[in-house]
């Protein structure tokens, strides 16, 4: 009996792990099918494409950046912003896509000037969007065995009456470790509570409440990224860059 529970669970994981490499594949296939339509100028049925890879619930930099290239080329300002955006928050350091996104931003309608900002806040944010979560949650488990290993020198040292080699070392290592642990608390704080959206309507009137027979405060535009406050029903409270906020429907952006 038992024998026969271990041939079916490793015909099992082989049936899992072949379909697993099937089903790559055929992501793969797409992908390249749509950079070769997109390579040909035809970018809806490239979008298509990509689109479908999307639908089957996988992500990734590259596929959010050609998504974003091909709106772009059709003129969908929106949409292109959103999928860059979403490439971004995956591929933060890409020079390419943070040039397109610059190039996209000059055609938008709105130009939203941001008050000026301390130094060092802008510094704290540069530092957040050059480094990923992955990244940041890898470097505060290696600090955190080098702040273990330099612990145990420090205890040897000691022994050896060169203590403040050793201090010094257990000082600098955990000063590390705990700048950057509030760098991940931070971002991960931020990934979970901040939402940001992008403007999809060609234009979008903003209320000063929840409803259409409020007060109208202003008017954006298509492609606009735009930071989400809250909900209420159909309706999304946001804050532009310049601090203005108001309400407008759920239907008129798309969360990134």
């Amino acid at each position: 009996m038992r024998k026969r529970n271990k041939w079916a669970t490793i015909i099992l994981l082989f049936i899992f792990v072949t379909a697993g490499l099937a089903q790559t594949e055929d992501i793969q296939q797409l992908f390249r099918q749509g950079n070769a339509l997109f390579s040909k100028g035809n970018y809806q049925q490239a979008i298509e494409v990509y689109q479908k890879i999307v639908d089957e619930g996988y992500e990734s930099g590259e596929l959010y950046y050609n998504l974003g290239n091909a709106y772009f080329k059709i003129n969908q300002l929106g949409r292109a912003r959103l999928f860059y955006e979403r490439a971004l928050r995956l591929m933060p350091d890409d020079e390419a896509l943070r040039e397109n996104l610059l190039i996209l931003q000059t055609r938008l309608l709105d130009k939203i000037e941001k008050p000026p900002e301390f130094f060092l806040t802008v510094w704290w944010k540069n530092l957040l969007q050059l480094l990923p979560m992955n990244a940041l949650a890898w470097l505060v488990v290696a600090l955190f065995w080098f702040s273990v290993l330099s612990l145990s020198f420090h205890l040897y040292w000691k022994k050896q009456r060169k203590q403040q080699k050793g201090r010094a070392l257990v000082i600098i290592s955990l000063s590390l470790l705990f700048f950057a642990s509030v760098l991940l608390t931070d971002k991960a704080y931020r990934f979970e509570n901040e939402k940001y959206g992008v403007i999809l309507k060609p234009t979008v009137t903003v209320y000063s409440e929840p409803r259409a027979e409020s007060t109208e405060i202003f008017v954006i535009h298509e492609g606009l990224k735009v930071k989400i406050l809250r909900k209420n029903n159909d309706w999304f409270e946001i804050k532009l860059e310049d601090g203005k906020t108001g309400w407008l429907p759920e239907k008129s952006l798309e969360i990134i």
